[in-house]
């Protein structure tokens, strides 16, 4: 999820931290709602008309587009307490996800809170790229099993769960906390029955021998060193366990790059989610191995690689439950 950890400026800054809503004047308007909301969090947000939207949209139950339709509509007493609570929480930096408890991914509504990451459009991109390879296999796998690997909020494997009903998911997280909010997203979303969630770090969570078609993560891939870097917002609210990996921030790509073959079907898919700078350094440890064949590096909207995808070669047993596919 591009983490924010891509995004290696803009903090929020401080300006406007001052202003309150007055909820006694005498225009309470959604539309005098949406402007005041947008000129408090100017200087503040990098995107202060998109902010004031999600917030006013969460608040009222209502679509963009319905934001407008009905900018004559009144707000009560209550509604400008809490958007006042809402937007002062904005100044500090918090994100707006974070503050609604909300975040959209692919269609689905999630909760999201300071246990997990908020799913970014970068990561709707890994999922396309799964998405891509089950429809080119159909014919070869048609129940397919996929493994989430660090699941936070559940947005890769419900986002699949979803879009390729017959699939089979199995997620994982080392966070007790993470997990219960991933388990309240399936919920939500009525795929409980679809997604099976572990708690372990990373493949520690299975059985030695149990395979998949497709293991994908959006891992830790940032550097001890470059905390500094991101945003504010990211650094001093997401969780660190979800963003930093150690000091080269290759830590736990490496430990999935490793472990990955024991656990994929021969020709089987590892998707992964990674940093643009390391990206081809990362491929570098596919290209030519043993173990993989089909490394390529796919781009974000912005033309920057930012996916992984490697098909698991067929060559000696790695593990036992392999030895039959291998033959």
């Amino acid at each position: 999820m591009d983490r924010g950890r891509a995004s290696m400026a803009r903090g929020l800054g401080r300006a406007g931290r001052g202003r309150r809503i007055d909820s006694g004047a005498m225009d309470s308007t959604l539309d005098r709602a949406l402007k005041s909301a947008a000129s408090r969090l100017a200087g503040v947000s990098a995107a202060p008309v998109a902010d004031a939207e999600e917030l006013l949209g969460r608040l009222l139950r209502l679509e963009r587009t319905q934001l407008y339709l009905e900018r004559t509509r009144e707000l009560s007493t209550d509604e400008w307490q809490t958007l006042d609570r809402w937007l002062t929480r904005r100044t500090r930096g918090e994100p707006v996800q974070y503050i609604t408890g909300r975040a959209a991914f692919r269609g689905l509504d999630l909760a999201v809170g300071p246990a997990v990451l908020i799913p970014r459009p970068e990561t709707e991109g890994l999922v396309e790229a799964v998405l891509s390879v089950l429809r080119d296999e159909l014919e070869h796998w048609r129940a397919p099993r996929v493994l989430d690997l660090g699941t936070g909020s559940g947005a890769i494997a419900l986002a699949i769960a979803s879009e390729w009903p017959s699939a089979t998911i199995t997620a994982t997280d080392a966070s007790e906390e993470a997990l219960a909010v991933a388990r309240a997203n399936a919920e939500a979303c009525g795929l409980a029955g679809r997604v099976r969630l572990l708690h372990g770090d990373w493949f520690d969570a299975l059985p030695a021998d149990e395979r998949f078609e497709v293991v994908v993560s959006n891992p830790p891939y940032i550097a001890d060193e470059e905390c500094e870097a991101l945003e504010a917002q990211v650094r001093e609210f997401e969780p660190e366990h979800a963003l930093f990996s150690g000091p080269t921030g290759l830590e736990a790509l490496r430990l999935i790059v490793d472990e990955a073959p024991r656990h994929l079907v021969a020709g089987g898919l590892l998707a992964l989610e990674l940093a643009e700078m390391r990206a081809r350094e990362v491929a570098g440890w596919l290209e030519g191995a043993r173990d993989w064949q089909g490394v390529t590096l796919r781009d974000d909207l912005s033309g920057r690689p930012r996916v992984l995808l490697a098909r698991r070669e067929k060559g000696p047993a790695i593990a036992p439950a392999q030895w039959l596919e291998e033959g």
